[in-house]
């Protein structure tokens, strides 16, 4: 293709729409990972304990949870356009209430707002995807969005830190937010139109393929969901892979780390930036390796793993691994939730199209779902042991992902792989 084609398709509506679904998750992902740099701060300024600091990042993901299968159903029926822009709104508002909070109930009020917008967002990105981009595409800008994500967690790290640390925390989260309402105004005016007239293009193929989706009724959509093997499956490998790295990252990762190796907070988050580079390099790496292999299980199945293994090592070094295994946790669980896209390449290979976005929902809803129970349950376990040294309360409160992390291993083992079956159930 000559280079003035090429100029031309990158100045297309897709890439523009490209380029908002990477701002709108960077940002979403900095107000999402933002609490953890200042967690030690709120629990100074509002003088609240570990479990009780728990539920401000509980609250905001028990609401995702709640709203990710209605999600995916609205996205199917209504259209993930208007849903993505109301989603990055929410965020902006709610990430707003957080800076201006002056009582720990009004920062609760102000992460579950920021709850219902995450709750709109993912979904919804992952279904304008599949309506705008060939398949063949849909991997790699899966893993691009993905990237962009974790551009704004690396965001958060030495420069989100040095700048509270200079301004306090209550400018950088007031300013996140005003960024966040300006992206959804122009989500809003340029993923506007409904998706290409392209019924749906094939799994198998870059060339359009016409047929018809069937309206199915709700009810029956549910129903096949949860007697899905599938859908079962990549629930709780994003149990395993999602919900135990945000809930970690986004409150106890940078105490952790301060307390264990009595750093600064600066210094603190360089263990968390190592992590978002894993994340990085994660999305990607699977993303593309796998549309090109053609095979999602295998990946997965290692990937859950070295998750596991990777939890496992701060319970066998009693809490305090040696540094250099501490970033090399910290890469691992990174690169994890980087790969987790595996998930939703999975539910578009082998799910019919009239339920592919409650599919991702109910999956969603799993990574979501032990991102809620571990903020609480890790800082529960940590109260719980601290007269027995800060160490050994670590040590222990890390078996919480751990186990969820064992889950993960399980589900990824039931991943079936049946692209002829699919092919068959939507007609192609």
């Amino acid at each position: 293709m000559p280079w003035q084609a090429r100029i031309q398709t990158m100045l297309g509506k897709t890439f523009w729409i490209g380029l908002l679904l990477c701002m709108s998750y960077l940002l979403a992902f900095m107000q999402r990972t933002g609490p953890g740099v200042v967690s030690t701060t709120l629990q100074h300024t509002f003088h609240v304990s570990g479990a009780v600091l728990g539920t401000m990042t509980s609250v905001q993901y028990l609401l995702y949870m709640i709203l990710q299968i209605p999600v995916g159903l609205s996205g199917d029926k209504l259209g993930p356009e208007k849903l993505l822009a109301a989603g990055v709104c929410l965020d902006g508002i709610g990430t707003l209430c957080f800076a201006d909070s002056h009582q720990f109930a009004m920062l609760l009020v102000g992460r579950a707002i920021v709850g219902l917008g995450d709750a709109l967002i993912w979904v919804n990105i992952v279904l304008i995807i599949g309506g705008y981009f060939l398949p063949s595409q849909f991997g790699a800008l899966l893993g691009i969005v993905s990237t962009a994500g974790n551009v704004g967690a690396l965001l958060t790290t030495i420069p989100f830190a040095a700048w509270t640390t200079v301004a306090g925390w209550r400018e950088p989260f007031a300013l996140l937010g005003i960024l966040l309402v300006i992206t959804a105004v122009f989500d809003f005016a340029v993923i506007r139109k409904k998706r290409p007239s392209l019924d749906r293009v094939s799994v198998l193929s870059d060339h359009p393929v016409q047929f018809k989706i069937k309206p199915v009724p709700i009810r029956s959509i549910l129903s096949t969901v949860i007697h899905d093997r599938n859908a079962w499956a990549t629930f709780f490998c994003h149990f395993s892979a999602v919900g135990t790295y945000i809930g970690f990252v986004g409150l106890w990762a940078v105490p952790y780390f301060e307390h264990t190796y009595a750093v600064n907070r600066s210094l603190a988050t360089t263990f968390t930036l190592t992590a978002f580079v894993g994340a990085l390099i994660g999305g990607p790496l699977a993303g593309t390796l796998t549309d090109r292999i053609g095979s999602r299980r295998g990946t997965y199945i290692v990937l859950q793993v070295f998750i596991c293994l990777s939890w496992l090592s701060v319970p066998l070094f009693a809490g305090q691994p040696p540094v250099l295994i501490a970033y090399m946790l910290m890469f691992v669980l990174g690169l994890g939730s980087g790969g987790s896209l595996l998930t939703f390449a999975v539910i578009r290979d082998q799910t019919p199209a009239e339920r592919a976005g409650v599919t991702s929902g109910f999956a969603n809803t799993g990574g979501f779902l032990s991102a809620v129970l571990l903020p609480v349950l890790f800082g529960a376990l940590y109260d719980a042991h601290l007269r027995q040294g800060i160490h050994t309360a670590y040590a222990v409160a890390f078996l919480v992902p751990t186990g969820f992390t064992l889950l993960g291993v399980i589900g990824s083992l039931f991943i079936r792989e049946r692209r002829q079956a699919f092919q068959n159930e939507v007609g192609v």
